[in-house]
């Protein structure tokens, strides 16, 4: 005997629904042309009187006869009564089962995530919802950034969805077509947060081919959780590589011996009650400038200019305002959070 195939994966709740909606189509189609031929043949009627007989007797809606019947022909009528009404009843106990499981707002939060997901633009994709992804979509919200969750499990996409604020997406993240409906040629960037490093070494590799012509910005953000594996993410396309690991025991170590310095770093970047906070703004988002005595940033109180990162990547720290800067350069600050909310907000002339 031939080795059976892998079993077929079981049909979603849209296939289902679907394949019910064009069996009841087809059902309700043959039923009518099974009227139509019948009455023709049965009582020599016209093609629009078989037609009218056919459809008011399916309907049930207790019109009169268009003409008198025979037996054949009012047993033709029994039998369409039965059929009508038996495919009527099976295509309301289809929906009224399809809404009882919750199937009306599952295709309306598909509907709202299908729209939001096209109106998505220089955003980020979250690739995996573990620990890391949970905490870094909650900063996104917290912030105001746009954003995309990708994860397989769809418990956790139904969960997300459930939050009219949040777009998430079902699906395997290394799957060029899931990663398309994410906006990835859109996107200002990707987190790699997948649960193991092979997955996001493959995931930073395909990012960086799809978008190779259509998205060559795009910043890849990628985990790892053995360090070895850094040199693999960074030759596959990475901007950015973190190991959580790492990550806090350097935090710790620094908190244990520049307590001053780790506390200033933690009140800019806490949220709540906090006055103090460190921000990054593009020198065009100000207005037209060419140093940075030029900006709305020189010389305010209670707002520190810490350093300018180029549009070469370059980073520098102004010590005078006749530094010259670009449209794409950033101009990082620390200042009081009312105080730098207002000045970002201005405009110069």
């Amino acid at each position: 005997m031939p080795a059976a195939g892998p079993p077929k994966p079981a049909p979603s709740e849209n296939q289902r629904i679907r394949r019910a909606a064009l069996q009841g189509a087809v059902l309700l189609l043959a039923i009518h042309l099974f009227g139509i031929v019948g009455y023709q043949f049965v009582e020599g009627w016209s093609w629009f009187d078989a037609l009218y007989m056919t459809v008011i007797t399916i309907a049930t809606v207790g019109y009169g006869e268009v003409h008198t019947l025979s037996s054949a022909g009012r047993a033709l009528t029994i039998a369409l009564i039965f059929a009508g009404v038996g495919v009527l009843g099976f295509m309301f106990a289809e929906g009224t089962d399809f809404m009882a499981r919750g199937g009306l707002q599952a295709y309306r939060r598909r509907d709202r995530m299908s729209k939001m997901l096209n109106q998505l633009g220089n955003h980020t994709i979250v690739a995996g919802y573990g620990r890391l992804g949970t905490a870094l979509v909650e900063e996104l919200l917290a912030q105001g950034t746009p954003f995309v969750v990708v994860d397989r499990d769809p418990h956790t996409v139904e969960k997300l969805q459930a939050n009219s604020r949040v777009a998430a997406l079902r699906g395997d993240a290394n799957d060029d077509a899931v990663l398309r409906q994410a906006g990835i040629d859109r996107a200002h960037a990707l987190v790699c947060a997948l649960s193991d490093d092979a997955s996001n070494v493959f995931l930073t590799l395909t990012a960086r081919v799809l978008t190779r012509e259509s998205n060559p910005r795009l910043v890849i953000h990628a985990k790892v959780e053995d360090p070895s594996s850094l040199t693999k993410l960074e030759r596959a396309g990475a901007n950015f590589t973190f190991c959580p690991s790492r990550v806090l025991g350097h935090r710790i170590a620094h908190q244990i011996l520049r307590p001053a310095t780790t506390e200033l770093v933690g009140l800019s970047t806490r949220r709540g009650d906090v006055e103090l906070a460190m921000e990054e703004t593009l020198v065009q988002k100000m207005g037209p400038a060419r140093t940075l005595r030029d900006t709305p940033l020189w010389g305010k109180a209670d707002v520190l200019i810490l350093a300018v990162k180029t549009e070469d990547g370059d980073l520098v720290f102004p010590s005078k305002g006749d530094m010259k800067v670009g449209p794409g350069d950033r101009v990082v600050v620390l200042g009081k959070t009312g105080v730098l909310d207002e000045v970002l907000a201005q405009r110069t002339s």
